[in-house]
């Protein structure tokens, strides 16, 4: 059981962190928050019923630790340069990753799910339970107003 976990976890270890950190804006909250995340879930992996979920199942839990630790924390920090997070990826990947954390998280989520865990829109609207519709409509909402910041930095 724990070498299945510990296989579909280390799959997904970094879409995770992601998702985190575009709620959280902060390395070291981020990765408490994937940590507390992965406790939660292996305690409850059994009752899983259809392992083929998991990254559904875990990154929704990941969202919802995200969102009771702003509640706690009543987070009203502005995000901060917080690049080094990024230290692995190429120079034009950071300034995307900057100006997706300059979304808010209601938007940024889309972007985070659709396309750096790699979800279909099924994928993503059954995490977020919200209509397949919806996640498409704010999708385009998010790649919009990423593509606003994008051409503003560019200059």
């Amino acid at each position: 059981m724990y070498e299945l976990f510990e296989q579909k976890y280390k799959e997904c270890e970094k879409a995770l962190f992601l998702v985190a950190f575009g709620y959280l804006h902060n390395t070291e909250d981020a990765k408490d928050c994937v940590q507390e995340a992965v406790l939660s879930a292996l305690k409850s992996f059994n009752s899983l019923n259809n392992k083929e979920f998991f990254k559904t199942w875990l990154t929704r839990i990941v969202i919802n630790k995200s969102k009771d630790y702003l509640k706690k924390q009543r987070f009203t920090e502005e995000l901060t340069d917080n690049l080094n997070v990024f230290y692995d990826m190429p120079t034009d990947e950071i300034g995307i990753m900057d100006c997706i954390c300059k979304l808010s998280p209601k938007l940024s989520i889309y972007i985070t799910l659709r396309f750096y865990n790699d979800m279909t829109y099924d994928e993503v609207a059954r995490t977020l339970k919200l209509p397949v519709s919806t996640v498409k409509y704010k999708t385009k909402k998010a790649l919009n107003e990423l593509k606003t910041l994008l051409e503003g930095d560019a200059k």
